[in-house]
């Protein structure tokens, strides 16, 4: 019998390729300023000037009714920015982008205790084999920065707040399309007019890095509004994560390519780095096949 892959696993699967870009080509923002809260809330400013040309699509009622859990998942999303781009000034792309993977183990028991979500072992199996792949993905000597490692760390769980505040939003009601736009328009609205203020005299920006800004936030708000399609589609945080983590393979030839076009601050990588990354992807896909089946 041929097994149908749900529509929401390709709607991540794409998100995630995306995704790997993006995250990868934040390392270009630190080219431009070793400010990272600054980078961090700008980068989220560009994606959300965007996002406004898509205001007209979006039902604004579902963020008056639900502003105060919009702005508490805006605030983990830029806490986690903020720790993410701590990480990349701390270790390589190809080690901290992979090593977000970890995310859906702090989802997974998040979602247990506040979501009451349930998963067959086989489900939790796969998780655990894309965990263990994550080692193999990272710098190709099964280690990286201590801090850089700290500092993904807490994104994860920062970022799986966000997560399961996003499931939240949706199971109330709000739209794929509408939480997209929400998370981006937010913050950009309250805090873009402050920057004169927050950033003081390093709130300018040139035109480099606003080039920068532009790419990473065409790129970023393409992956996120397909990932809330498929948070909708798929009604849980575990499954989406599980694929996701996809996206530590697809940052290897990400960083490997980027490298190839002469892009600034990213790792080349050694014959050896490429043989465990291979082996990683290989347990990585291996992983995502058997938990899909689980999801059956």
């Amino acid at each position: 019998m041929a097994v149908v892959i749900p529509s929401y696993i390709w709607l991540t699967l794409i998100a995630s390729v995306l995704h790997a870009f993006s995250f990868t080509y934040t390392k270009q923002f630190l080219a431009h300023s070793d400010n990272r809260m600054k980078l961090a809330f700008y980068s989220q400013y560009a994606v959300g000037i965007i996002a406004f040309c898509l205001v007209p699509f979006v039902d604004l009622d579902q963020l008056w009714s639900n502003i105060g859990l919009v702005l508490l998942m805006c605030t983990f999303v830029l806490v986690g920015q903020t720790l993410y781009l701590n990480a990349l000034k701390h270790g390589d792309a190809s080690f901290v982008v992979p090593m977000l993977g970890c995310k859906m183990f702090a989802v997974a028991g998040l979602s247990v205790l506040l979501l009451s979500e349930t998963y067959s072992p086989v489900v939790y199996l796969g998780a655990a084999g894309a965990f263990v792949s994550l080692f193999f993905l990272n710098d190709g000597k099964l280690h990286g920065s201590p801090k850089a490692l700290a500092f993904v760390l807490l994104t994860c769980v920062v970022f799986s707040f966000a997560d399961i505040a996003v499931v939240q939003l949706l199971n109330r009601g709000m739209g794929g399309l509408d939480l997209a736009v929400f998370v981006f328009i937010v913050p950009t609205a309250l805090l873009m007019p402050l920057s004169p203020i927050i950033f003081k005299n390093d709130w300018n920006i040139t035109k480099g890095l606003g080039k920068t800004l532009f790419i990473y936030a065409a790129v970023q708000l393409a992956g996120i509004i397909l990932l809330m399609f498929a948070f909708k589609q798929a009604q849980q945080v575990t499954v989406i994560n599980i694929v996701q983590s996809s996206r530590g393979l697809i940052a290897i030839g990400v960083v490997y390519l980027m490298a190839r076009f002469g892009f600034s601050h990213i790792e080349r990588l050694s014959k050896q780095q490429l043989i465990n990354r291979s082996f990683g992807g290989f347990l990585m896909f291996a992983s995502l096949a058997v938990a899909v089946m689980g999801l059956q």
